[in-house]
This record gives structure tokens, C-alpha cells and sequence, in this order.
């Protein structure tokens, strides 16, 4: 019988872990580490106006009134590519402007400014995130995480700091551009 229980036993040994696991990860009891700081797009969308070979985009919606929040976007859209670093060239940053608003605003300087019409500004509007957010889009044009706005300079430097960790990553892993 001794020769049963010792088998018994190194079974269990073996065997134990793995059971206790199963049940830990079936119940949702551990949360798996997060890699990404903003939210991921579900799903994501792609606007072929986006699409541009070899190149990433910070993409941002200019309101018609730019109050802290717009400016804190605004503020992350020049110095995040400049932070890139060596990955520089294959960033751009894109301030959407409606096609009746062209602006030349000092906010502005150092930004593309892309004109669109009412459909594609009505196509952001009904993404989880709407126009209020800071959206990457990859070279074929999906646009893949958002960074909702935020007030205070603390938050909008955390944030400018988060788009950059997770670019950083989405540079160094991409095989698309």
C-alpha cells in the first residue's frame, strides 16, 4: 500500500498546481498585466483618409472652441514625436479641422491640419471615445487606441507620457511601417 500513496503523493505534487490554476484563472480572480496605457479601439476602425505608407499618426478632432483640454491635446501632438526619437520620421501628428474652418491658430504651428467633411467627422463622432479623444492609427489607416482628453497639467503631461510608452512599443514591434 506504502508504494500506492507514494505514487499518490508525486501525483498530486504534479498535478496540484495545475488544478489550482485552472480554477484561478476560470474564476477571473487574476488580471493578467497591462501593457497598453490607453484604450484599445473594439473594434477598431479604419478611414482609408487615414491610410498613409510607412507612417503612424497622433490624430486629434480641433474643436471650434479650444479650452484646456484642446490645448493639453494640442501640446502632446507636437512634443510626442519629437520624443520618439530615432522613430520620428514614421510619426506624424494630425489635427482634423471641419472643411469650413481652416485655422492658422498659434496652437497650431508644427501640426498638420487635415480638412474633413461632415461624414468622416460624423464616422469619429461614433466611436466609443467620439471626438474628445487622441487616436493612433497605424499606416493602413485603422485607428487602434485612444487617450480621452484630460485637464491639469499633471494629467496631460501622464498622459503625453503614456501615448509615448505605448508608441514607442507599437514602433518597435511594427512590421507595417
Amino acid at each position: 500500500m506504502k508504494k500506492y500513496q507514494l505514487l499518490l503523493v508525486i501525483a498530486l505534487v504534479f498535478a496540484l498546481p495545475i488544478i489550482i490554476a485552472k480554477v484561478i484563472l476560470q474564476q477571473q480572480w487574476y488580471q493578467g498585466g497591462v501593457m497598453n496605457r490607453g484604450q484599445l479601439l473594439h473594434p477598431t476602425m479604419t478611414i482609408t483618409a487615414f491610410s498613409k505608407p510607412q507612417t503612424w499618426q497622433l490624430i486629434y478632432w480641433l474643436p471650434s472652441a479650444c479650452d484646456e483640454r484642446c490645448q493639453g491635446a494640442l501640446f502632446n501632438l507636437r512634443q510626442v514625436p519629437q520624443a520618439v526619437g530615432a522613430d520620428n520620421g514614421r510619426l506624424q501628428s494630425v489635427v482634423l479641422v471641419a472643411d469650413q474652418q481652416p485655422s492658422s491658430h498659434a496652437l497650431l504651428q508644427g501640426l498638420e491640419q487635415h480638412p474633413v467633411n461632415a461624414a468622416l467627422r460624423q464616422q469619429l463622432a461614433q466611436l466609443e471615445y467620439g471626438l474628445t479623444s487622441i487616436y493612433i492609427a497605424d499606416p493602413h489607416g485603422n485607428l487602434l487606441m485612444a487617450y480621452p482628453l484630460v485637464a491639469g497639467e499633471v494629467a496631460i503631461l501622464k498622459q503625453g507620457k503614456d501615448v509615448l510608452r505605448d508608441l514607442k512599443r507599437l514602433l518597435k514591434v511594427s512590421k507595417i511601417g
